[in-house]
């Protein structure tokens, strides 16, 4: 919380299960010595953004939470894997590292979609680009060559894990601490559980 305002840094997520987690930290570790980025993501921290929302006082908070209550039961929940590796940003000196998001992408995206419905009224600008999920590992490219293709192509391949998304997150950024995010609400996707066979 930010002591002078009394407001929030909030972000809406779809969390990790901790053995995701912790698949994806050993991965993270052989990634470190072939992709020399600035800073790399706390495993804890790992998660599907939904929305950004920013500062956001005490007052407005609590209408956030209550349009994501309502949101996410009317949602199912999601199965979902992760595979793949990529970059955003200028090709040869990326900002982002990210792990790619598979699984039922379409439903995803319709609760990202209602998300970001449900909060446009309450002050929170729509998303002005596409719904790319993904998970972010890594920031600021600093390598003392230009980033290319065939580092992606060489890169540890990480076993596709598959989960059941069952609930989305309301969380808290604290600048300056590691791990840098708090899971704060959490909104149970109430609808039917996916057949996974």
């Amino acid at each position: 919380m930010n002591v002078s305002t009394g407001t929030s840094r909030l972000f809406v997520a779809v969390p990790l299960p901790q053995p995701i987690r912790a698949a994806l930290q050993q991965q993270m570790e052989k990634l470190k010595p072939a992709f020399p980025f600035q800073k790399w993501v706390h495993s804890d921290d790992l998660h599907i953004t939904l929305k950004f929302l920013g500062e956001t006082s005490p007052q407005k908070a609590e209408q956030v939470q209550a349009e994501l209550g309502r949101i996410a039961s009317g949602h199912n929940p999601v199965s979902l894997s992760v595979q793949g590796i990529g970059t955003f940003g200028k090709p040869a000196s990326p900002s982002i590292l990210w792990i790619g998001i598979h699984g039922d992408l379409p439903l995803l995206a319709s609760l990202q979609a209602d998300v970001d419905a449900a909060l446009e009224p309450l002050g929170f600008a729509k998303e002005d680009r596409a719904f790319r999920p993904h998970l972010t590992v890594a920031r600021r490219y600093n390598g003392t060559s230009a980033f290319s293709k065939a580092m992606l192509q060489s890169a540890p391949v990480f076993p596709s894990s598959t989960w059941v998304a069952d609930h989305i997150m309301l969380y808290r950024s604290h600048l300056n601490r590691q791990p840098m995010y708090e899971a704060w609400k959490s909104y149970p996707l109430d609808g039917v559980l996916p057949d996974l066979k």
